[in-house]
């Protein structure tokens, strides 16, 4: 009779054990999916909030360049595109003047700075060394939030608020 207990209680401590890893396992996962989603509607109602900003810039800009007329119906409708959000990977990162190295400067930006991508890619890639790593990526056209225009390596550039894995 000792023998069947002993062989009874082991089992049971891996199924508690097995119940427990289990129950944690489907915990992390529901607390990364909420996190993540936080993340997302944060991210979501920033661009809405900037795109509002941007549009109530353009409106005004509108209104005092044009001469006073009489309201003309008109639909709702923006024909402005909207400019997809990138932030800067890499410290310092230089925006110049045409996709090359060797261009004027018209800015540096720090560390996780929201830029906007203009739809504008380089036909040619450039190779540089980051520190780590050295990466072969073309350049990329984006507006800072200062309102200026230029070019960007392409690694320096990401969708998500990260530094570069190849940076020193």
């Amino acid at each position: 009779m000792s023998e069947k207990k002993g062989s009874i209680l082991p089992s049971l401590e891996l199924m508690i054990i097995g119940v427990f890893f289990i129950g944690f396992a489907f915990w992390a996962i529901n607390k990364c999916s909420d996190t993540q989603s936080k993340y997302i509607n944060r991210a979501e109602r920033e661009r809405l909030r900037n795109l509002e900003d941007s549009l109530g810039r353009k409106i005004e800009a509108t209104k005092s360049d044009t001469p006073k007329t009489s309201p003309i119906a008109s639909p709702a409708v923006s024909t402005a595109p909207a400019l997809s959000r990138l932030y800067v990977c890499l410290e310092n990162l230089k925006v110049r003047k045409s996709p090359t190295t060797s261009a004027e400067i018209l800015e540096t930006l720090p560390l996780f700075e929201e830029v906007y991508f203009l739809n504008e890619v380089s036909d040619s890639s450039t190779t540089v060394n980051l520190g780590k790593q050295t990466v072969t990526e073309p350049w990329i056209k984006v507006q800072t939030r200062k309102g200026r225009a230029g070019w960007v390596f392409g690694a320096g550039v990401h969708y998500y608020r990260r530094k570069h894995p190849g940076s020193d």
